[in-house]
Parts: structure tokens; C-alpha cells; sequence
């Protein structure tokens, strides 16, 4: 009796324990699954607004806060798309031959698979703990020009240089004397294609509206957040010195010091004056971003693209003019193409592709827009980038 006994029990036992075993199975499956079709949400994107919309579902509210971080109420974010959107119309053609479309364009004398280029921005492990890694390996799989941000970057320099596509390197006149020099000097050697300076940064102004939130939030609902946020670059030991970062005495004799100490060719970033941009040429920029810093540093300062033609037309090809702020389709790009800019730059939507996919989401905002921008190119009657002018605009003047 005893025995049948301990036999029920040792069966109900080893029942027992199989249903655990069977519950934490499913449990875990379950779980795989959830996190796969989360991983893989990306996939279901279908314009840079999705990715958007997605990277605010997946972010913490204060660092979406920080990418997404506009100066005032946002009214020259908002200009930017507004004239995209209102005042920029496309005339279609129609009947010729578009079966071959190339995007190849020409940047400083050297051939490029595409126009769009990965804009300088920062701390890209806030959105993906490959960080700055993920983002060149997703530009080089879409064959894009990736910029990388030497100062605010999460991920070391050596690290980001073994992905295999063009580059060019961003840095800030307010770098330290000493770290500036020595990484413009080996810019070159290590295969940079060409320097990006910010030349609109005088304050901190973003910082003075982040800073308090991200202090309260790692305190609470994100202690890992000091951790996504190191600058690696600027721990080398023979190079750091103490310095004020954010100084506002820079000036275009900085410029002109800079281009004293590389071959590489100068691009001064953040110009909106036709004054300035003949003041860069003359201290020596190779090329010119038409840009206001995302609508991140004044409120209501004119949108980007609508000082372009301005500038290009001042620059009258002593220079080469890019453009960036507020595009977001491959329409938008077409546009800035076609008011005289030899390449876009694009900043956020980069950040919110690496926040849904990480290298695959960057390689599919990037596809996204190459894609769309081919469709228009092939509605115009337009099988190359250079067959792009201001004849695609309806009335323009």
C-alpha cells in the first residue's frame, strides 16, 4: 500500500514538474516570438514618417525628446516642410524612356552611388547599443556617404572605421586645440573623404533643455542611460585637455586654420547668408551645408531649403552646396536637387531607422528614400542625377 502510495505520489510529482518545464517552454517561446515580430516591426514601414511613429512607440519619452528636440514652438522645423510641402510642386513628363536610372552623382571630383548623405548627429547609442557602428554599416549597405561625429559619438573611432563605405568626418571648431589638430591631420590616411565643420553652434542650447530631464530620468526609468552615453574618443590620454566646449569666441579665422592642416576638402555647415557663404569660400570651405541646425538653435529663422537658391547662386560653383533639415521622402531630395544642391543631408530619420532595426533599419530608411527619390526621377522623364535642374518645378522662380 505504502509503496502504491509513493508511486502516485512520484507520478503526480514528475507530472507536476513537466508542466512546469512544458509552461516555461511555451512562456519562453511566446516571449521569442513577441520580441522577434517586435524586432522585425520595422519591416512594415513604408516612409520615413512610419519609422518616425515607431521610434517614438520604442523610445523613452526623453530621449525621443532629445532627438526629436526643436528650438521655441519649432516654427523653422515646421518652415522647412512647409515649403516642401506648399511651395515646391513637381511637373511630371511623360513617354520617355526612363527603363535605366542611375543616382551616381559626382562630389568633390570622386564618383558616389547616391546623393543622400548620413547627417552629423550624436550619441547614437541612446537608439541602439551598436551605435555609431550600426549607422555606418547600415550607410554602407546602402551605398550612402555616412558622416561621422568625432566629439559626440558613442562608439570609438577604430571601431566605425572597419565598416568598408565612404566617409566623411564632422568635427566642431570648439574641439580642444590640440585633439582638433591631431584628428584633422590624419583624416586623410585613415580614409576620410572630406571634413564637416559646424559652423552654427555657439550655445548649448539643446543641452540647457535636455540635460535636466535625462539627470531625473537616470535616477528613475532609465539607469542605463549614463551607460549609452560615453565619448570615447575624447578619453585618449595623450591628446584630452580641459576646455569650455561650448565657447562662442570661434570665427572664421578658425576656418582658415583648419584648412591649413589637411588636403582634405572643407565643408562649413549650418550657412543660411548668402554673406556667409562668400565669407566661407574666402576663408577657404570647399563646400557649403544650407542648414539651421534642424530647426534646433533659432526659432524662426528661415527654412534651409528655401536659402538655397540664394546660395547657390551667390556660390556660382566656386563651391560645392548641400542641403539638409526636414527631408523626408525621396520627393523632398529631388526638390533640393533641383534648386542647385549636389547632395542632401538627412539627421533624424537615420536615428529613428537605427532605433527600429538597428543597421538593417538605417540600410531601409536610406533604401526608402533612394527608392522614392528613382520613382520621381522616372515621373519627370529623368534617368540621371544631373539631368535634374529647375525645370522639374512648376513656376518656380
Amino acid at each position: 500500500m505504502q509503496n502504491r502510495q509513493l508511486f502516485i505520489v512520484l507520478c503526480g510529482a514528475s507530472t507536476l514538474a513537466g508542466v512546469v518545464v512544458l509552461y516555461k517552454y511555451f512562456r519562453g517561446k511566446s516571449k521569442r516570438q513577441k520580441d522577434d515580430a517586435q524586432k522585425n516591426q520595422y519591416l512594415k514601414c513604408r516612409s520615413l514618417s512610419d519609422f518616425e511613429n515607431l521610434a517614438k512607440q520604442r523610445l523613452k519619452s526623453h530621449r525621443f525628446h532629445y532627438y526629436n528636440y526643436k528650438a521655441g514652438q519649432g516654427h523653422t522645423y515646421q518652415a522647412c516642410r512647409t515649403y516642401f510641402d506648399k511651395q515646391l510642386r513637381i511637373i511630371p513628363r511623360v513617354l520617355i524612356n526612363v527603363e535605366e536610372i542611375s543616382l551616381k552623382t559626382t562630389i568633390f571630383g570622386k564618383t558616389y552611388e547616391s546623393p543622400i548623405i548620413v547627417a552629423p548627429t550624436t550619441f547614437h547609442c541612446l537608439a541602439n547599443r551598436d551605435g555609431e557602428v550600426g549607422t555606418a554599416r547600415g550607410a554602407t549597405e546602402a551605398q550612402c556617404i555616412y558622416t561621422y561625429n568625432w566629439m559626440y559619438s558613442t562608439k570609438p573611432e577604430h571601431e566605425v572605421l572597419q565598416t568598408t563605405g565612404p566617409k566623411f568626418l564632422h568635427v566642431y571648431l570648439t574641439t580642444p586645440t590640440k585633439i582638433l589638430e591631431k584628428i584633422v591631420n590624419e583624416a586623410e590616411e585613415k580614409g576620410y573623404r572630406a571634413i564637416v565643420v559646424t559652423c552654427d553652434h555657439p550655445t548649448d542650447r539643446v543641452r540647457d533643455d535636455v540635460l535636466p530631464l535625462f539627470e531625473e530620468a537616470s535616477k528613475t526609468i532609465d539607469r542605463e542611460l549614463t551607460e549609452c552615453m560615453p565619448m570615447p574618443n575624447m578619453n585618449a590620454k595623450d591628446i584630452i585637455e580641459k576646455q569650455n566646449f561650448s565657447t562662442g569666441s570661434i570665427t572664421w579665422a578658425n576656418v582658415e586654420s583648419l584648412k591649413q592642416l589637411t588636403k582634405l576638402p572643407i565643408i562649413c555647415k549650418g550657412i543660411l547668408s548668402p554673406i556667409d557663404a562668400e565669407l566661407a569660400i574666402k576663408h577657404g570651405a570647399n563646400g557649403i551645408v544650407v542648414s539651421n541646425h534642424g530647426g534646433r538653435q533659432v526659432d524662426t529663422a528661415p527654412a534651409a531649403i528655401e536659402c538655397l537658391e540664394d546660395i547657390v547662386k551667390v556660390v556660382d560653383g566656386r563651391a560645392e552646396v548641400f542641403v539638409d533639415t526636414g527631408i523626408r521622402s525621396g520627393t523632398d531630395v529631388l526638390k533640393a536637387l533641383a534648386l542647385g544642391a549636389r547632395g542632401v543631408l538627412v539627421g533624424r530619420p537615420i536615428l529613428y531607422g537605427l532605433t527600429c532595426g538597428g543597421h538593417d533599419g538605417v540600410k531601409r530608411v536610406l533604401e526608402t528614400l533612394k527608392r522614392e527619390l528613382m520613382y520621381d526621377m522616372a515621373c519627370c522623364g529623368l534617368t540621371s542625377i544631373d539631368q535634374i535642374d529647375a525645370n522639374i518645378l512648376y513656376q518656380h522662380i
